[in-house]
């Protein structure tokens, strides 16, 4: 049974990044042919992120409230839905700017609680000796969807147009509601028990980001890859200008350069998944962020398409010897009952800064150029990785975790014990 969860869940998250790439490269295509404009591209990535943040906070309980698979599958479906907007007034003509953007909206706000309750899942169908395997596995499928999903999406926007390429994004939407519905049936979380009031709610989200304050290493690492992935979106939402005005490629080369990047990712994916546990966390994860920034810095100082192509790559390998440590981390030290609500706050943490860097991604640009852009966004994550090296709370990531794992069930424990 939790085998076939397991394998339910990777068929899921599978089938929503494939689709999620198609999707996200249709959309931005279309509001740079309708637009011309950088600040019309940030404004799109703002119009997904503002809601995915928003959510992210006041959502973030739900994930431990109600059965999570049947949650999962009601977000696929607003989704889709959203997806269907811009697809239907396309086809017939009357697609506007701001079908887009409330598509977007919809996306983001649907996105915000979709990979925190897969995330939350994962610790309770899998081996917990095996967590970094589980959700490398599982980042592995996601990144192998992103592999073959660019090149294919930028082929099939340059021949057919970006319509076609957002109906494949609704076809994978629908594959994945059908098998989140014949997942089988999983134990309610232990919150979903508990009536609800708007006082006991409210005290699930203050719960969510007590873990981080019992954790400062946790909540440090966090604020890192904050800053890392505001400069990763400011450097992705011009990426298309950058493949257009600066690369003078067209749609293939754009989806060419994601799967290189994703390729990379599912390099370091299996690099990781051969070693297996890993002690010296601290180390792995900040050269991962630092690396990532290096790579991205150096696209604007050499913008070159064999180049981009090799940098990408390079950036996307380094990527997951911070992430799946990450959800490792998380899925040991936080209490079954807590998953759903911390793993929100951590991606909430995550992102919070992504409205930011789309927006300050799309100023940078206006003003000085598209490589100044890169060079210095890039360099942002790697000067921050350098300085945090020097925190010392973040000792505590390394070695045996199994102090820290009991301390935070009983602390988990006696919290319930108070509110019964």
């Amino acid at each position: 049974m939790l085998k076939r969860s397991y394998y339910g869940l990777l068929a899921t998250v599978t089938l929503s990044s494939f689709g999620d790439v198609f999707g996200l490269l249709a959309m931005e295509w279309l509001v740079y042919e309708i637009t011309a404009s950088k600040m019309a591209m940030g404004a799109m990535a703002l119009s997904f992120s503002i809601p995915e943040v928003v959510i992210r906070l006041l959502g973030s309980p739900l994930s431990d409230r109600l059965h999570r698979g049947r949650f999962m599958a009601v977000l696929a479906s607003v989704r889709l839905l959203a997806l269907l907007l811009p697809l239907t007034l396309g086809l017939v003509g009357h697609l506007q700017l701001w079908h887009l953007f409330l598509a977007a909206g919809l996306s983001g706000a649907c996105s915000a609680l979709f990979m925190p309750t897969a995330m939350a899942i994962i610790p309770g169908v899998s081996d917990e000796r095996k967590l970094v395997r589980a959700f490398a596995v599982i980042d592995g499928c996601r990144n192998a969807a992103a592999l073959l999903g660019p090149a294919l999406a930028g082929a099939l926007t340059a021949i057919a147009g970006a319509l076609p390429t957002l109906g494949i994004n609704a076809v994978c939407y629908t594959a994945a509601i059908v098998t989140l519905l014949y997942l089988p049936t999983m134990q309610k979380p232990v919150a979903a028990k508990s009536s609800f009031s708007i006082k006991a709610y409210l005290r699930d989200i203050h719960e969510g980001f007590s873990f981080y304050r019992s954790f400062p290493a946790m909540l440090s690492i966090m604020g890192m890859v904050s800053i890392s992935n505001m400069s990763s979106v400011a450097i992705w939402t011009m990426m298309i200008p950058f493949v257009r005005e600066v690369l003078n490629r067209d749609a293939a080369a754009m989806g060419t350069l994601t799967t290189a990047s994703a390729c990379g990712t599912l390099i370091g994916l299996l690099v990781i998944s051969w070693m297996g546990e890993i002690k010296r966390r601290r180390t792995v994860m900040l050269c991962s962020l630092a690396a990532i920034g290096l790579f991205n810095a150096l696209l604007g100082v050499f913008p070159s398409y064999p180049f981009a192509l090799v940098a990408l790559c390079a950036a996307g390998a380094a990527g997951p010897f911070f992430s799946s440590l990450s959800s490792s981390l998380h899925g040991t030290l936080v209490p079954g009952p807590l998953q759903g609500r911390v793993n929100s706050i951590r991606f909430l943490i995550g992102g919070g800064l992504q409205p930011v860097g789309a927006f300050a991604g799309a100023a940078v640009a206006e003003l000085y150029g598209l490589p100044f852009l890169f060079l210095s966004l890039g360099l942002l994550p790697l000067l921050c990785s350098a300085a945090a090296a020097f925190l010392p709370n973040l000792k505590n990531l390394d070695g045996d975790l199994s102090a820290l794992r009991n301390r935070t069930q009983f602390n988990s424990y006696n919290k319930e014990i108070k509110t019964l």
